[in-house]
């Protein structure tokens, strides 16, 4: 037990100390940083423990369906975002001078108010959801040394801080890319433990499709599902592979690019990786329902009983640090961005010195505090916060890589507040897994099952059209007299 203490003692100096010597004087920019680096923190940034294990559960419950999501996140979440969106997002971003996301857009489009609005919902968000991410971390790094949960917690969310603080952008890339590495070869570890276990893949997927048909996966364990539940999936697939184009802690990833080459050299590197991180829990987890059967009735426990059954003690302790390390790599990009945001797009406040240290430590300690709570208020927000940022930045953002800030303030504004209004109202009034349990009611039939992004993003982007085409006819009026 000692060596392992020491082992978690050490991944926790090494991160601080990477931190410490990758920094940038900008703590929002990151300076030069490599292709490498670049790619395993885009996908360390993406993928947290939540994706591995909570997912993971789910695929034990749907089987390889779940492996449309990982496909999704592949190819929508890295490979449209690296062709399509990072490097225009790059030039705009050093174009206007931008440290934010939020500034971003509030300087294309020349609207103020929008800086602040989508800062200050970022830093809530962003500071909820990363208490959960920080539980998550703390509840795993209890279970394999001898301390308790919240002075786990105290001490990831103070390692996090420091590696923040002292880092800024640049060291959080680094800190990232060795996470999103030891993250590769952790569920590299317990996918040859699986298929040794199983006889191989190809048996595993006989053995698998031999299983009877459930209720979470009515065409078997190799299809995809009929109705309500497929549809979920579907949806799923959406909100985790084309929301997170409009995530700030991803947008700002983009930041770092110094050339389309460099694009081009990232975006094999990221799908790579994140194929076998995301793509091999989810193979794992769909298999383990061959060895585990069918009686596990928590989801999120399936991971750590495969693992526990599969690897030595120190192999457990590898996935452990893996697990670990999708929280705390997400867990930093959320800390910086709340942190930004906070200080440079709601407060107006250069951060250099101390205004950047006190703006990190009042984000930390929020996003601790917070995991102190178990309110179910907290773990609605955490669920739905990237559809919530996805709804509010979506619509300007995309215009703006696409056709440029001709649109104005105005419909920049009205698309991110009805974007994000819409959202709220659908998982209030409409979407049946939240509605009834908040209101009441719901959308009839099969309408309800359709995920509040669909139609926040589309209210966003019909009130960002009717806008724009508003100010182009006045602008019109206005040239002809």
């Amino acid at each position: 037990m000692t060596a392992f203490v020491l082992l978690w003692a050490g991944y926790a100096l090494i991160l601080v100390f990477i931190a410490k010597y990758s920094r940038s004087h900008d703590a929002l920019l990151p300076g030069k940083v490599g292709v490498a680096v670049q790619a395993l923190a885009y996908v360390a940034t993406y993928i947290s423990a939540v994706a591995l294990v909570g997912f993971g559960g789910l695929c034990y419950l749907f089987g390889l369906q779940m492996l449309l999501v990982a496909a999704g996140n592949v190819w929508f979440g890295t490979w449209f975002v690296y062709r399509y969106l990072a490097w225009p997002t790059r030039l705009w971003q050093r174009k206007l001078d931008a440290r934010t996301p939020a500034e971003l857009l509030a300087k294309a489009y020349k609207a103020p108010f929008l800086q602040t609005f989508i800062g200050a919902i970022s830093v809530v968000l962003l500071v909820v959801y990363g208490s959960a991410v920080f539980k998550g971390a703390a509840v795993m790094v209890a279970g394999v040394i001898p301390i308790s949960v919240n002075a786990a917690l105290a001490l990831l969310v103070a390692v996090v801080g420091l590696s923040v603080i002292w880092g800024g952008l640049r060291g959080v890339l680094y800190t990232e890319a060795l996470q999103g590495l030891i993250m590769i070869v952790g569920i590299g570890a317990l996918l040859v433990a699986l298929f040794h276990a199983v006889g191989g893949p190809a048996e595993g997927l006989r053995r698998l499709a031999a299983l009877p048909p459930t209720e979470g996966a009515d065409n078997g364990f190799l299809a995809l599902s009929s109705g309500a539940g497929g549809l979920n999936i579907v949806f799923l697939a959406v909100v985790t592979s084309v929301g997170i184009w409009a995530q700030p802690q991803l947008i700002q990833r983009h930041f770092a690019l110094r050339s389309q080459e460099e694009t081009r050299k990232a975006a094999p590197l990221a799908m790579l990786a994140l194929s076998v991180v995301v793509g091999g829990a989810y193979f794992a987890s769909a298999l383990s329902r061959v060895m585990l059967g069918d009686g596990i009735t928590d989801p999120d426990t399936v991971l750590p009983i495969l693992v526990h059954r599969l690897l030595p003690a120190a192999g457990q302790q590898l996935f452990a640090l893996a697990i670990v390390s999708a929280s705390l790599s997400t867990a930093s990009a959320l800390l910086h961005i709340a942190s930004g945001s906070l200080g440079r797009d709601v407060l107006k406040r250069e951060l250099h010195g101390w205004p950047w240290r006190i703006t990190v430590i009042f984000c930390a300690l929020g996003s601790g505090l917070f995991a102190l709570k178990s309110s179910s208020i907290i773990a609605v927000i955490c669920a739905t916060s990237w559809t919530l940022l996805a709804c509010a930045i979506m619509a300007p953002y995309l215009w703006l890589l696409a056709f440029g800030p001709k649109a104005g303030p105005a419909a920049a504004t009205a698309s991110s507040l009805s974007g994000f209004i819409g959202s709220i109202a659908w998982y209030a009034l409409g979407y049946a897994s939240t509605s009834m349990s908040i209101t009441g009611i719901a959308a009839p039939g099969i309408i309800g099952a359709v995920h509040p992004i669909v139609p926040g993003v589309l209210v966003s982007a019909a009130a960002f059209v009717l806008c724009a085409r508003r100010a182009e006819a006045g602008a019109a009026v206005k040239h002809a007299a």
